[in-house]
């Protein structure tokens, strides 16, 4: 059990950090309603947040000249110098091309066409000419005119596509005519490259993101590259791109003003264990301060959640709690929880985790983990009642099996049988797992409970090995615990529920001796229905056929199941049909793939163990527990041993 709650809590932890630090970062999004402040940019989840100085945004913005150049190339000075002073009062920072005076002019007949583009009109330019042509084959517009009449399409459907979150339809556009691709304007580049990355197509992204670094000499307009770079691909793909920055006279990269930005992404690829640059001691120090002066609880909780992936549990404490002291949320207590229990404080991390179980349900989980671990932890010392009340309320609240099978260990271990039934049969409903129905079978045993008992190990054959060790025990099987019935008297036993010392419970050798079974007990068939998963069929109205149905008996011969070792009867020669897949011998748990890394189903994968080498005995007339095998000594046993009566 407690094996199991470890691998579940390391589990949790490493969930936890993954998506706290996603969700934190994710927060900065609140600065963007700030006019003189910094704006945030994050596309996608699992990338760093970008952030673009107020300084560099200005010098960013895409300027429509086409209207200036048309004027120009038509010698118009009046209408360029119109345009020249429209184009400052909307653009401070914008500087007068240099190129006017060398534009050629279009043909004369062109000029409504050039007013119908310039006035964006796009639909109607087409229409023109083609009614032009319909009338003089021969006519072709001029290049300009061609060329421009394409981007600007190219523009609206780009556009109108992003609007509506449509990055294939950008993607199959440009595939469609790669020709489109030169001599983009810089906001329509940026949009293809991340319709690449966000459909899949990494390396046509990375090589967007290129064409327009070495195309490009404003150094705002590369900055604005590389961070949206950062923002749509993996900060492996990103790393080249960097490498592509020009140095300045005193040796540094022309990048260097977004440097803190960098060092965020490189934190949050680590943090997704995806490969990233080195981080340098000094721009994570450069980082740390911009940090403290920022007092940003998502940003401190980010370098909370960085400590805490290298292990350094007093600095990561330290950042989480400054995040929590300025408005940080539920995500962010989890990592203080998580980070006092690394240090050694758990009964101030069990607090922590108790506290933000509303707004999070990881706090919650962390919070019965740990509880759950407290109570079947060697040894165990007694729980105050208060305590143990409210998390037994939190179980119940959320119908958690594991949280169940600790109070069941703990209850039997002090000797309280009525209630470790109580907490193993909600444990078994719950979340079946064989220390909980180990710990069901064992409880009523102890109370006497013959036919609950052996209904318990007939449900679990062929899948709980040690649930069928309890009526075939091996014939080594040692008897402990403080409330055993041979070992230890009543006095004893009072006295081990009165201390609560809780050892480590050993299930499958609890039991002094086995309980007599007869023919008529074990095989038996039994109901399939789970009394704590359905209510009556009085109450589920059109369901009650269903469940009438679901009440017949089940086939009495149990199948076997991939991963199980074998059953405790095969070392007698008995066996069981064929599993769903035709396998006929028991499997270790190693021989099954492992779940996905991350996955609740991956945090319970027991240990690999090795099943119990075992003869498939020839079946005598489909009946399992037929006459024994004797030719192997193996086999030979005396019949008191196996508890059979024949």
């Amino acid at each position: 059990m407690s094996r199991a709650l470890r691998r579940g809590g390391a589990a949790l932890s490493l969930l936890a950090g993954l998506s706290l630090d996603v969700a934190g970062t994710a927060t900065q999004a609140r600065a963007q309603g700030a006019p003189d402040a910094a704006s945030t940019v994050l596309r996608d989840d699992r990338r760093a947040p970008v952030i673009l100085g107020a300084t560099s945004a200005p010098s960013s913005e895409i300027v429509d000249e086409s209207g200036l150049r048309y004027y120009a190339a038509q010698r118009q000075n009046e209408r360029v110098q119109t345009e020249i002073a429209r184009l400052r009062r909307r653009y401070p920072n914008w500087t007068v091309p240099t190129d006017l005076d060398t534009l050629k002019p279009s043909p004369p007949e062109e000029a409504p066409l050039w007013d119908l583009f310039t006035a964006g009109r796009v639909n109607e330019v087409r229409a023109a000419i083609a009614a032009r042509q319909a009338a003089d084959p021969e006519w072709r517009p001029s290049d300009d005119l061609a060329r421009k009449l394409n981007r600007g399409t190219l523009r609206s459907e780009v556009k109108a596509a992003e609007a509506k979150g449509d990055w294939d339809r950008i993607r199959a556009r440009v595939d469609a005519a790669p020709d489109t691709l030169r001599n983009l304007d810089i906001d329509i580049a940026w949009t293809v490259a991340e319709a690449y990355a966000r459909t899949g197509y990494t390396a046509q992204a990375v090589n967007a993101y290129r064409t327009i670094l070495t195309g490009q000499t404003d150094t705002a307009l590369r900055l604005a590259t590389i961070q949206k770079a950062m923002a749509n691909l993996p900060m492996a793909q990103v790393e080249p791109l960097l490498a592509m920055g020009h140095s300045a006279a005193d040796g540094s990269s022309e990048f260097q003003a977004i440097r803190p930005d960098v060092t965020r992404a490189r934190i949050a690829a680590v943090l997704h264990e995806e490969p990233a640059g080195k981080i340098e001691p000094a721009d994570l120090a450069a980082l740390s301060d911009a940090v403290r002066k920022a007092a940003d609880p998502a940003e401190l909780s980010l370098l909370g959640w960085y400590a805490y992936h290298r292990r350094q549990f007093r600095e990561a404490l330290d950042w989480f709690k400054a995040a929590i002291a300025r408005g940080g949320d539920a995500r962010i207590a989890t990592g203080l929880a998580l980070s006092l229990r690394e240090l050694g404080q758990e009964r101030e991390a069990e607090e922590v985790a108790y506290a933000w179980r509303g707004p999070s349900v990881t706090n919650a989980a962390l919070y019965l983990d740990m509880m759950g671990r407290r109570l079947t932890r060697p040894p165990v010392a007694a729980v105050d009642p208060a305590r143990l009340d409210r998390f037994a309320k939190l179980v119940l609240m959320m119908t958690s099996g594991e949280g169940a099978q600790a109070l069941g260990w703990y209850a039997y271990n002090a000797c309280q049988f009525e209630a470790a039934a109580d907490w193993f049969q909600r444990a078994s409903a719950w979340k079946p797992q064989e220390a909980a129905v180990s710990g069901y079978a064992l409880t009523l045993s102890r109370l006497k409970k013959t036919r609950e008992f052996l209904e318990v190990v007939n449900r679990y054959d062929g899948l709980f090995p040690t649930v069928v060790d309890l009526v075939l025990p091996a014939p080594d099987a040692q008897a402990s615990g403080p409330c055993d019935p041979v070992r230890d008297p009543p006095a004893a036993r009072a006295a081990a529920a009165a201390q609560v010392r809780v050892p480590k419970p050993v299930p499958a050798t609890v039991l002094g001796r086995a309980l007599p079974v007869r023919r008529g007990e074990f095989p038996l068939p039994v109901a399939a229905e789970n009394p704590f998963r359905f209510p009556e069929p009085s109450e589920r109205g059109r369901e009650a056929d269903f469940l009438r149905d679901a009440k017949a008996l089940q086939p009495l011969i149990a199948r076997r199941v991939p991963g199980v070792p074998a059953m405790p009867y095969e070392r007698y020669g008995f066996t069981l049909l064929p599993a769903w897949n035709g396998m006929d011998r028991p499997t270790s748990q190693a021989a099954l793939p492992l779940p996905p890394a991350g996955t609740l189903a991956h945090a319970d994968a027991p240990n690999p163990t090795q099943g119990d080498p075992s003869r498939t005995a020839e079946a005598h007339d489909g009946d399992r527990f037929g006459p024994f095998d004797t030719a192997s000594d193996r086999s030979r046993t005396d019949s008191r041993s196996t508890g059979l009566d024949r």
